[in-house]
């Protein structure tokens, strides 16, 4: 009898442990997502998701893989008129002259660096429109808060024109308008913020 018991239990054991997976390696995070949600961009609302999440995982590689980037289109930033006056007059020169996907990612990272922790929130300001399958423009509030890791939080308010086409079933930002929002015009824009890190 105990023989049988000892074998019950041997044979329990082994497929528990055999059906679960124990001994297998588990499935990685994609590289440089460091665990931040990230959604198939084949759909063109998934990108600003990933934008928003990107950013407040502070992940530049997941952020950096929601614009576009060929040998032949790039992506491109326009800032508000009214900041890059403004940066121009500090700074003696036209920070977002040559405003290259690279130079995006710099940028970003240096905010990303700075900050304890970052949220952002897009709300929608009017029709999307979508000129078949390969193009569509969606026009965007922002809120951007910025915690700092050496104190004191700062919001950033603004309107954003994205531009996105959809190549090879996924889609991306080619072209990035920003605009101040004149409903807070006491509030720096993302794209100042920006401009001040380059």
């Amino acid at each position: 009898m105990r023989t049988n018991v000892t074998k019950l239990v041997f044979l329990l054991v082994s497929v528990l442990v055999c059906g679960c997976g124990l001994f297998e390696p588990r499935v990685p995070d994609e590289p440089g997502t460091g665990g931040v949600r990230w959604i198939a961009p084949t759909e063109p609302e998934s990108v600003f998701v990933n934008i928003k999440n990107s950013l407040e995982g502070k992940v530049i590689g997941n952020y950096a893989q929601c614009f576009l980037a060929t040998p032949t289109d790039s992506f491109v930033f326009h800032p508000d008129p009214s900041d890059s006056l403004e940066l121009f007059w500090l700074y003696s020169r036209d920070v977002f002259e040559n405003w290259t996907l690279d130079v995006e990612k710099t940028v970003t990272q240096s905010i990303l660096d700075e900050a304890a922790s970052i949220q952002l929130t897009f709300a929608l300001r009017d029709t999307t429109i979508c000129t078949g399958a390969e193009e569509c423009f969606f026009y965007y509030k922002y809120q951007l808060q910025v915690i700092y890791k050496v104190g004191g939080t700062k919001y950033y308010y603004g309107l954003a024109d994205y531009h996105m086409r959809g190549e090879g079933g996924e889609w991306f930002v080619y072209m990035w308008i920003d605009k101040r929002d004149p409903d807070f015009q006491d509030f720096d824009s993302w794209g100042k913020l920006k401009g001040t890190k380059r």
